[in-house]
């Protein structure tokens, strides 16, 4: 079994600096399009912009994250909508919902095959999933730097990856046997802007958000060697018009349970 990914949430830095995520939710909405009065699980909500949008278009929305820190900023800013604490491993429904929305979650679940088999069941005969996420290369520059400056302070690990980058036919493979009939899967990248700050470049910052174990792990004397190695290593691959653009690669997935 794979190693749980982990990571600390700072819900106001992640949407202060990382509203491209969200942003690219959009046309996954669209791929699911919701109808007035569907019962819809928002799976890895953060902090509930999506459940919101999903709310807007008529939807009666539960939106379900891992993140207790995420979930008390969607609280607070959408008190109106229903959110719950869980994992995609270890959803407790059975037909309960019209159709799934996931959006930049999966990719944090190693236990894939347990998450497909938990949406099929949440789901009715009929119901549908819309998912996108981290597909395979996803951030592959940004990982082979960040080994580059774990090996520049002398660390063991080589090939730095908590994550869950699945091929497209892997992932689709994935849902089909947890019963699920795919009707759309691609793959595609989607470099994403993330500009430098006073004091912090794009790249550090995003794995501020996105890598909290890495950085947490540093002594204050190993954060400046780290960083000048990962944007050493990074430089050519990803920064271009004075902009770090981190790569980004996306499956977008959308299936249904049959009736």
């Amino acid at each position: 079994m794979a190693a749980e990914p982990t990571n600390r949430w700072d819900p106001g830095l992640y949407d202060s600096r990382a509203r491209f995520v969200r942003e690219g939710g959009a046309p996954v909405l669209e791929l699911m399009a919701p109808q007035p009065g569907e019962r819809v699980l928002d799976l890895g909500c953060g902090s509930g912009h999506l459940t919101r949008a999903l709310a807007d278009r008529g939807a009666r929305v539960l939106g379900v994250d891992a993140s207790a820190a995420m979930l008390n900023d969607a609280r607070a800013a959408y008190p109106g909508l229903a959110f719950q604490l869980g994992r995609a491993e270890e959803l407790p429904f059975e037909a309960a919902f019209d159709a799934i929305f996931s959006n930049a979650a999966l990719h944090w679940v190693p236990r894939a095959e347990e998450a497909a088999r938990g949406m099929f069941r949440a789901l009715r005969p009929g119901g549908r999933l819309a998912a996108e996420f981290g597909g395979f290369q996803n951030v592959a520059a940004v990982r082979a730097a960040v080994s580059a400056g774990l090996t520049a302070l002398g660390r063991a690990e080589t090939a730095w990856n908590p994550w869950y980058f699945p091929r497209l036919g892997q992932y689709s493979n994935v849902l089909e046997d947890a019963g699920f009939t795919v009707r759309f899967a691609h793959w595609f990248p989607r470099p994403s802007p993330m500009p430098d700050q006073p004091g912090q470049s794009g790249i550090a910052c995003w794995l501020s958000i996105f890598a909290s174990d890495v950085c947490e792990s540093l002594t204050a004397s190993e954060r400046t060697p780290f960083f000048a190695a990962v944007e050493q290593h990074a430089r050519g691959a990803l920064f271009r018009d004075g902009t770090w653009w981190i790569d980004y690669v996306r499956l977008r997935v959308e299936a249904v349970k049959p009736c």
